[in-house]
């Protein structure tokens, strides 16, 4: 109920401030487990792309969220769930597969951490590996504008128009049954970026539709 009351609210508030708008949105399967896979420019990114598709959003957050009793009530309803940066974190992981396994969606970030300068950065191997543990579809996304509405580091968001641009989804079949290592990995990996770095290349504005209150 929470998650339902929030959303709404972001999306008023965000069709005026920022003019959100999107590309590909039917491309997101309707049902299943899916991980969303966007470039990083913003802290903003998860509320503005959860904010955008209709259903409910799982998201990392840095376990410094988690660390006050009232913050980590507000991001547990919010469905997300602590991660340790700067090591593997296997829990973190494991919860992924775990709410993946049970058809949700869930956003990763290949790049790992919010870009400074909004370009992409050199991704690590995360998203993938949890995409054949969960043997989910990715669904790679760029994030255009988000920068110049929250960069890194910034406390409070500036209005600035955005759009999220959804690519198709994206299947690893040939993967699922058989054992992989960093080299399959890194495969995967190079996929999602080229489908990533296409959609940020890509000039269909005259596609996008905005979201309404």
């Amino acid at each position: 109920m929470l998650y339902s009351i929030i959303h709404s609210i972001l999306r008023v508030i965000l069709a005026v401030y920022i003019r959100l708008g999107t590309v590909g949105l039917e491309n997101i399967p309707k049902q299943g487990g899916v991980i969303l896979a966007p470039n990083h420019p913003s802290d903003s990114d998860s509320f503005i792309l959860g904010t955008a598709i209709r259903r409910q959003l799982h998201t990392m957050g840095k376990e410094e969220l988690f660390r006050k009793r009232f913050t980590e009530f507000i991001f547990r309803k919010l469905n997300a769930f602590p991660v340790k940066r700067g090591r593997v974190d296997r829990e973190a992981i494991r919860t992924a597969v775990s709410v993946l396994k049970e058809g949700h969606i869930i956003d990763m970030y290949p790049e790992g951490t919010v870009s400074k300068d909004s370009f992409l950065q050199e991704p690590k191997l995360g998203t993938a590996f949890v995409a054949l543990q969960a043997k989910t579809p990715v669904v790679p996304v760029a994030m255009i504008g988000t920068f110049n509405v929250m960069s890194k580091g910034q406390k409070f968001p500036r209005p600035h128009k955005v759009i999220i641009r959804f690519g198709k989804p994206l299947y690893f079949d040939e993967y699922y049954d058989k054992s992989y290592n960093k080299e399959i990995l890194k495969i995967v990996t190079k996929q999602i970026m080229s489908e990533i770095k296409r959609l940020l290349n890509s000039n269909a504005l005259e596609e996008t539709h905005y979201v309404s209150t």
